[in-house]
């Protein structure tokens, strides 16, 4: 799996700095030095993994939160990443990096919380089994195909809890910006707007609509 891709300092008249000064929360690993645009390392933050390093073998063959053309279409699924972070200008190297720990993210997040759920203990033994031998990419391959063969939808699961996350990042940024904006009423009437198209679902509008704050 390919686990689920710095600006000069903000000054109070960059409308856009926000995505400079705001992090939403990071994992417990050493987040990746941006160099530009600044990518906000994942909001996840689960508990201690147990699994190895960074998977390389895919578990959905098109993640969710992978870049692709931005769609008008108002579903979270067809959002661009970046363009949805408001941070789509990076080099395909630094967009491929954030996807890669977006996707560790989503990985560690899964093995930590739901796969217990999801195989017997008996399962559960072998998987630890498996994950002892090591932090290589064969170990990792491993446990997906083993995974694979005990849980049908595993794919399924993937790609939601990737949503999750993408919507868990698209709070963090309306958040973020409702706090920079503090003392702005116009920019935080368009912030309510935005706001409420999420709740509607319409999401590339809300997009647009963020993007546009400040330009």
């Amino acid at each position: 799996m390919t686990a689920p891709d710095p600006i000069s300092k903000p000054t109070p008249q960059d409308d856009n700095s926000y995505v400079d000064s705001y992090r939403p929360p990071a994992k417990d690993t050493t987040p990746i030095t941006p160099v530009a645009p600044v990518i906000p390392t994942p909001p996840v933050t689960p508990a201690a993994p147990v699994t190895p390093t960074p998977p390389v073998v895919p578990i959905t063959s098109a993640p969710p939160v992978a870049p692709a053309s931005t769609k008008e279409s108002g579903s979270l699924q067809d959002q661009n990443i970046f363009y949805l972070l408001g941070v789509d200008d990076g080099t395909d190297e630094e967009k491929e990096s954030f996807l890669d720990e977006l996707q560790q993210v989503i990985w560690e997040d899964f093995i930590e919380s739901d796969v217990k759920a999801l195989i017997s203990e008996e399962e559960m033994t072998q998987l630890r089994q498996i994950m002892a031998k090591g932090d290589g990419q064969d170990v990792q391959e491993e446990m997906v195909v083993y995974l694979e063969k005990l849980i049908p939808d595993l794919e399924d699961i993937m790609m939601e809890k990737a949503l999750e996350l993408k919507e868990e990042m698209m709070w963090e940024r309306i958040n973020g910006m409702r706090e920079y904006y503090s003392g702005k009423p116009e920019f935080l009437a368009k912030l309510d707007e935005a706001e409420q198209l999420v709740k509607k679902d319409h999401w590339h509008q809300a997009i647009e609509i963020l993007n546009a704050i400040g330009q």
